[in-house]
């Protein structure tokens, strides 16, 4: 989660449950299990770093992540004083929602 984009992440999740599937069906040697393979090494190509765990009472929690390709940026995250402006989000919102508008407009909706 610290290391992926959200589409990747999301993609990932999915190939997993499709490649333990394969796996747990006894694929293992399938063209298929190969290009899953071939796809999660490339997207876990950026996947390193450290993670501190909590353990009380039987319970894993985890306390803490850090790696050098970290995609969380405290100054882009921050709702303070950062250097994003806020101001961009209207754009992004229009562009994002034109699928929506397109559709809205074709069958007749305002």
């Amino acid at each position: 989660m610290l290391t992926l984009d959200t589409d990747s992440l999301h993609f990932k999740q999915n190939v997993a449950q499709t490649y333990a599937d394969l796996v747990y069906g006894g694929k293992w040697f399938t063209p298929l299990r190969e290009s899953l393979e071939a796809f999660m090494e490339k997207v876990s190509a950026f996947t390193t770093g450290t993670v501190r765990l909590a353990l009380y009472k039987g319970n894993i929690v985890i306390a803490g992540r850090k790696s050098p390709y970290s995609l969380y940026l405290k100054d882009l995250a921050s709702f303070g004083a950062s250097s994003y402006d806020h101001a961009d989000a209207t754009g992004f919102i229009n562009l994002y929602g034109l699928p929506a508008m397109v559709a809205s407009l074709v069958h007749g909706k305002k």
